[in-house]
């Protein structure tokens, strides 16, 4: 039947259109939206992780390589998930755990010292590699390869490559024979990353990598095939300390900066920062950092940041702001900036996620929270703390093997807290609960009154010191 009147002919049209562009309109909203962050205190582009929430509580209940109840059977699912540690110790392996989408692996629960990663002799990757994986949350692991006995330019201590939303946070990272810390992307996409409160320390000089002395504090945004995109990646309140060089090393392109944000980098051999145009044009802001000479740094290192400006047609500028650059017993100060650097700053600062602390509080301020290490000290081990006292000391040297640092720690395998109804969280903690009941398999998701989150939220945050 035909709609005569004219006004009631607008009314069908304008609701025509209005249910043709709600779902566009929904989309829109939805892209505006913030994400929430992914535990409280969580910074930087990596911070809204979040596609683990609502998932399993998964229990990692031994150190075997894999199988039923290891690290490896829960990250490598692909089901959003928490993976829980009820026990501690070392896990060996021949080949890397490939850490999947929608995944919170919660090293603050595992017992005693916590959890090291180390490599078996014959592998030639590192121990966990995060891979076209989106919505990961890795934190208060050691993850510390080892060269191995075969040649191998693939061992970094921890790998994202074609990642989105990824918070990396408390990690004690060493005995890397390539980089420690890589980001690689590969005719994709790798973006909204953070690497926080982490020690990077100790990579091998002289081991298995066929170019030789090869010891490499991180790189960041490494690249092959075409089409790729990097950037929206943050470095804040980290420890590099006894890296030849790639400290860090930097390239992005313009679908956002990069951010290196209350840093310690410590006696390097020939280089600190290294800033690139390779892939496109880059955005760096480096504020609040401190930069220290030590006992292997040679004259090679001439400024804490060097920029080079190569490929004709992309564009690399730096921000820099209230950074230190001197030798570690402070009889000497070092060039922020290299010649090029100073000429290329950006005219408009670059946007911090993150309010940045003064670099003058540094080291200071890193020590209690550095490296996998609980509010209560637990986790604390031998290497991390000889890597703090090396920057406090101006103590330390790169080095070729583990053993010139008595090797990996000797982390005792000990079991979790008693748990009787199987809901993975701790009798002692449901107890001073309200509404949870040791006896009772509580949903882990439901709600806290207290703290707004759902109860495995809350007990995480509780380990971990999360603000």
């Amino acid at each position: 039947m035909a709609i005569t009147d004219p006004a009631l002919r607008r009314l069908v049209w304008r609701l025509a259109v209005l249910l043709a562009i709600l779902p566009w309109l929904a989309l829109q909203s939805a892209a505006q939206e913030p994400r929430a962050a992914a535990f409280p205190g969580a910074q930087g582009y990596g911070a809204a992780a979040t596609g683990w929430r609502g998932g399993e509580v998964i229990a990692v209940t031994n150190l075997e390589a894999r199988g039923t109840g290891s690290l490896r059977d829960c990250a490598e699912r692909d089901v959003p998930r928490v993976c829980v540690f009820q026990v501690s110790g070392t896990i060996e392996l021949d080949e890397p755990i490939f850490a999947k989408s929608d995944l919170y692996i919660a090293g603050q629960t595992a017992p005693g010292d916590g959890i090291q990663l180390r490599n078996r002799a014959g592998a030639t990757h590192g121990p966990i590699i995060a891979k076209d994986a989106d919505d990961v949350v890795i934190r208060f692991l050691k993850l510390r390869p080892g060269a191995g006995d075969r040649e191998s330019s693939t061992i970094d201590a921890l790998t994202v490559e074609n990642g989105t939303d990824v918070y990396l946070g408390n990690l004690s990272l060493m005995f890397a024979s390539d980089e420690t810390f890589a980001i690689h992307v590969s005719s994709g996409t790798s973006s909204d990353i953070t690497l926080a409160d982490s020690i990077l320390a100790y990579s091998l000089d002289g081991a298995n990598h066929p170019k030789g002395r090869h010891s490499k504090g991180a790189l960041i945004c490494s690249e092959e095939g075409q089409g790729y995109e990097c950037g929206r990646i943050s470095l804040l309140r980290n420890i590099f300390a006894h890296h030849r060089d790639r400290n860090p090393d930097i390239k992005a392109t313009d679908i956002g900066p990069v951010e290196v944000v209350n840093n310690v980098f410590y006696d390097p051999i020939s280089q600190f920062g290294e800033f690139y145009d390779h892939l496109g044009n880059a955005r760096i802001a480096y504020v609040g950092n401190l930069a220290m000479t030590g006992p292997s740094t040679n004259k090679r290192a001439t400024a804490a940041v060097e920029l080079f400006d190569r490929v004709e047609g992309n564009d690399v500028r730096i921000f820099a702001q209230d950074n230190i650059a001197r030798s570690c017993n402070g009889e000497s100060d070092l060039p922020v900036l290299d010649p090029l650097a100073e000429n290329l700053q950006t005219d408009a600062p670059i946007e911090l996620t993150l309010a940045p602390a003064a670099a003058s509080d540094l080291p200071g301020s890193l020590i209690r929270r550095a490296g996998d290490v609980l509010p209560d000290g637990a986790h604390r081990d031998r290497l991390d703390q000889r890597v703090i006292t090396d920057v406090s000391e101006c103590r330390g040297e790169v080095i070729d093997d583990p053993a010139e640092v008595d090797g990996w720690s000797d982390i005792a395998a000990s079991d979790g807290a008693a748990d009787r109804d199987g809901d993975l969280l701790p009798d002692a903690w449901e107890e001073a609960q309200d509404g949870l009941d040791p006896d009772r398999a509580d949903d882990p998701w439901q709600v806290m009154d207290g703290s707004g989150m759902s109860a495995v939220e809350t007990w995480l945050a509780e380990l971990a010191g999360d603000a």
